[in-house]
């Protein structure tokens, strides 16, 4: 990785001097998942031209953001009080102010408000009682990347499992790149939190991603545990050594 000068940054250190400290260029999750192919992905981008799929992009990510914030209130709300009624009232009341300070347009606000609706009446709720935090900051200080994981909590079976939430137009088909894509995401938040819970002697056994269809009421989850959730951390492994490797900085790993 060529030393770019504008990356360092000089501080006051020990004794009142100066000291320079260099940034390095640490991915996150999706840029070392983006290194997966994606035929489907590509046809779509090719018949319905990059500006446009931008666009719609954009506006999935508000709906995104969206559903993701009415979650969150009402998941940390609910850990607090244990009460649902009241978890509910708050996040109705406190989210969409918060989301329009953001830039979230409207529409896009009460899509998200719909998809969490979904969530809600679901049984996925009650499961977050033993919950450990939501949007957590994750790093592998090994592999030298970066994330944020949407809810860690306590399951009843598994112990520590960590869930991420997604939005969709659709069932995602089993043994589909999209699916694949979920999974090693799943493996490289296992694998950091691993890393970062070590002192505690903490191991992540299960994982999933909670797909809200805006088109179903049903609630799909893709899960890995056991020994299928360890492949996926490995093949993330080798996904972010490959990413170094082509980004010339694969001598901060260490494998």
């Amino acid at each position: 990785m060529a030393f770019d000068i504008n990356n360092v940054k000089w501080l006051t250190g020990s004794h009142g001097l100066p000291e320079a400290y260099y940034k390095l260029k640490v991915p996150s999750v999706s840029a070392i998942l983006e290194q997966i192919p994606d035929p489907e992905f590509e046809a779509w981008i090719a018949s319905m031209g990059k500006e446009r799929v931008d666009e719609i992009m954009k506006q999935a990510g508000f709906r995104g953001t969206a559903m993701h914030a009415f979650i969150e209130s009402f998941v940390n709300r609910y850990f607090k009080t244990k009460d649902v009624s009241e978890a509910l009232t708050a996040a109705q009341s406190d989210t969409p102010s918060i989301l329009e300070k953001e830039g979230v347009p409207l529409n896009k606000i009460s899509e998200g408000r719909e998809l969490f609706y979904k969530f809600y009446y679901s049984d996925f709720p009650v499961e977050y009682k033993e919950l450990i935090g939501t949007e957590v900051p994750i790093h592998s200080k090994k592999l030298f990347y970066r994330g944020k994981a949407d809810i860690i909590f306590k399951h009843r079976m598994f112990g520590p499992k960590v869930t991420d939430f997604k939005t969709s137009n659709g069932y995602i088909k089993k043994g589909s790149v999209k699916e694949y894509k979920y999974k090693c995401q799943l493996g490289g938040y296992s694998l950091a939190l691993d890393e970062m819970f070590q002192e505690k002697n903490v191991i992540i056994n299960a994982a999933s991603i909670l797909c809200i269809n805006t088109k179903s009421d049903v609630l799909q989850e893709i899960e890995c545990s056991g020994s299928e959730l360890q492949e996926y951390k490995q093949n993330f492994k080798t996904l972010a050594i490959d990413w170094h490797k082509k980004n010339g900085s694969e001598s901060f790993i260490q494998i």
